[in-house]
């Protein structure tokens, strides 16, 4: 039985997880932007495991996937220090997705990662949207390939920047919407981000389906990230829900890794 010490830090958030042999045993997040140093990351780990009942002893590995590299360091050196076990940075190399005509200069690490988990579960090809801080999508060819995909804003990165760049829009926070046309300024904002999305997911999808050639029904449609729940019961297209796959992802790689 193996424990890992799976890592996803996000812009907005470090999710923190505890996979053992392909099973989540729980899932913690803090606050990427708060002032972290070795033994306040260290502490909140010790918190973190003594809430569910795991030792850092029990710790058999770790890996991180990161989108704010010049966090990485530190933590790595807090996860060494705790577990006294190595730790695994993602990376282009140990990924291996093969990838065609994309400047991988700034892509971030946690595409591949959720690419990863999503060729070894649906095949190729695959899209993958992750609705996160900003709203990614991700196309894997039928060769395995990576093509490329699309960056947009994030269902509340949206409401954020309404509120911020208006007089007299609300700053709000995203929800389910309760119908389809709202008949209040705060239901529009929230049906405005959260059905637009899912409008857009499912425009997208038919067209990168055409663009490849192919049955949109031949192309999975694999949705992740924390705002997903919100937007998938809107969406017209068949889509599968994989809340854990970046933590998939990373179990996976780390395995690979062995």
């Amino acid at each position: 039985m193996m424990k890992t010490l799976l890592i996803d830090v996000g812009n907005s958030n470090i999710v923190i997880g505890l996979f053992e042999d392909g099973s989540k045993l729980f899932q913690d997040r803090v606050e990427t932007g708060k002032k972290w140093d070795q033994l306040s990351f260290m502490n909140e780990l010790k918190d973190i495991f003594k809430q569910n009942n795991t030792s850092p002893e029990d710790i058999d590995g770790s890996i991180i996937s990161s989108v704010v590299p010049d966090i990485n360091p530190l933590l790595v050196s807090a996860i060494k220090r705790l577990t006294g076990k190595n730790v695994i940075i993602a990376n282009m190399d140990n990924v291996g997705i093969p990838v065609k005509n994309y400047d991988m200069s700034l892509l971030g690490m946690d595409r591949m990662v959720d690419i990863l988990a999503a060729k070894e579960k649906y095949g190729s090809p695959v899209m993958i949207y992750d609705l996160g801080t900003c709203t990614t999508m991700s196309v894997i060819d039928a060769d395995g390939y990576f093509i490329g995909g699309m960056i947009s804003p994030g269902v509340q990165l949206g409401l954020y920047a309404e509120a911020e760049k208006t007089a007299q829009l609300p700053k709000l926070r995203a929800e389910e919407p309760e119908k389809l046309i709202g008949d209040d300024t705060v239901s529009c904002m929230i049906n405005g981000v959260v059905i637009g999305t899912a409008a857009m997911i499912d425009g997208i999808h038919e067209r990168v389906s055409e663009e490849l050639g192919i049955n949109a029904k031949k192309l999975p449609l694999v949705l992740t990230g924390g705002l997903s729940k919100l937007v998938l019961p809107w969406m017209k297209h068949e889509a599968h829900f994989e809340p854990d796959l970046l933590l998939k992802g990373l179990e996976l790689l780390y395995r690979k890794s062995l």
